[in-house]
C-alpha cells in the first residue's frame, strides 16, 4: 500500500472527523453553554461513529474481521481519548490558556495516539484488499 495514498486518506478522514467533532464541541460550549469537558465528550462520541467506518473502509482499506477490529478500535479510542481528556483537564486547570485552545491542543494528543495505535494494532489486514485509487 503506498504510504502517500494512505497518509492522504488519513488526512482527509482526519479533517472530516475534526470538523464534525469540533463543530459539536463548540456548539455545545457556546450555544448550549455546556462545560468544556461535557462538550468534549459529546464531540468525540459523534466523531467515533464516523471514524470507525471511514478508517476501516477508506483510510486503511482493511479486510480484517469487523467485529475484531471494532473491539480493538474501541480500546484504542479509550486509550487515545483518555490521553486527550487528561491533557484537556490539566490544560484547563493548570494553565491560563483559553478553553478553545485547550480543546485544540488536547485534540492533537488524541490524533497522535489514535493514528499510531490504529495503524499498528487495529487495521492490520490492509494488504489483503487491493489499494484502488481514491
Amino acid at each position: 500500500m503506498p504510504i502517500i495514498g494512505q497518509f492522504s486518506r488519513f488526512l482527509t478522514v482526519g479533517v472530516f472527523n475534526t470538523a464534525i467533532g469540533y463543530a459539536v464541541i463548540f456548539f455545545a460550549m457556546v450555544v448550549l453553554a455546556l462545560s468544556p469537558e461535557l462538550s468534549n465528550v459529546l464531540g468525540y462520541a459523534v466523531g467515533l461513529v464516523f471514524s470507525f467506518v471511514l478508517s476501516k473502509t477508506y483510510t486503511f482499506r482493511s479486510a480484517g474481521k469487523s467485529h475484531v477490529e471494532l473491539l480493538r478500535f474501541l480500546l484504542v479510542f479509550a486509550i487515545a481519548y483518555g490521553a486527550n481528556f487528561v491533557a484537556l483537564y490539566v490544560l484547563l486547570r493548570v494553565t491560563a490558556i483559553h478553553p478553545i485552545l485547550c480543546q485544540i491542543v488536547a485534540g492533537v494528543v488524541y490524533v497522535g495516539c489514535s493514528y499510531l495505535l490504529n495503524s499498528r494494532f487495529v487495521f492490520t489486514n490492509r494488504g489483503q484488499k487491493k489499494d484502488a485509487a481514491p
